[in-house]
């Protein structure tokens, strides 16, 4: 669960700075590293949601 969690916060970080990029109130150099940002968060999401039901079983 806490991996859910966590992928949720950094996806939602990701995407604040590429609006924010977007916007130009940030530089644009933001963007890669949100869009990093946003695929982890993605990643870790998906490993939490996938490794949850083995926990369960046990």
């Amino acid at each position: 669960m806490k991996n859910i969690i966590f992928g949720n916060s950094l996806m939602l970080f990701g995407i604040a700075l590429l609006i924010l990029a977007g916007l130009e109130i940030m530089p644009i150099c933001v963007f890669w590293p949100a869009v990093i940002l946003v695929l982890a968060g993605f990643i870790m999401e998906g490993i939490g949601y996938f490794s949850k039901g083995n926990k369960e079983k046990q």
